[in-house]
């Protein structure tokens, strides 16, 4: 393998890593807010969940032929202390509205978006870079799909993130 397949070898391995990740917090999302009767929510959750599956499946092809590297979860060197496009845990809650879902799912596609055009500018494999903004022009497409989603929500809705009852104290 030369050095080049190497480079993009790596490249397809973190590919597949991040999208995985984001296919499995996405449906690990939807199943929780299901089960708090957040069924709006959720269902947007599965619908992103589908939609990364999708590109992990195109990722996957694209690698079909090449020997990726098996990199252990501390090997992967990501921006962040997670793979770009997983949703984070704190900007999560069960009453989230679907506004508030859509944003946090816009903020992972342009974390996604930008991680892939890092790759594709600063790579010294030309195929790297091309397929990386491929990539990258893909998660910005999403991310206009999502702001046009958002345009057609109210603007202000009711805050789902109050909680029902009054904090317990046990004496």
């Amino acid at each position: 393998m030369t050095m080049a397949n190497k480079k993009l070898a790596e490249f397809f391995a973190y590919s597949v890593e991040l999208e995985s990740e984001a296919m499995e917090r996405y449906e690990e999302l939807a199943d929780v807010m299901a089960l708090h009767h957040n069924d709006q929510v959720a269902q947007f959750f599965v619908r992103m969940a589908q939609e990364v599956t999708h590109h992990l499946a195109k990722v996957s092809d694209l690698a079909k032929d090449m020997e990726l590297p098996e990199l252990k979860a501390w090997e992967f060197n990501w921006p962040e202390a997670e793979s770009p496009e997983t949703a984070s845990y704190e900007a999560l809650h069960y009453r989230m509205s679907l506004r508030q879902a859509m944003i946090l799912a816009l903020e992972n596609e342009r974390a996604a978006e930008s991680y892939y055009r890092q790759v594709a500018n600063s790579s010294d494999d030309a195929q790297t870079v091309r397929i990386a903004g491929q990539f990258a022009d893909e998660e910005l497409s999403h991310a206009a799909e999502l702001e046009c989603m958002l345009q057609e929500l109210p603007q202000n809705g009711a805050n789902l993130r109050e909680e029902d009852d009054e904090p317990h104290m046990p004496e």
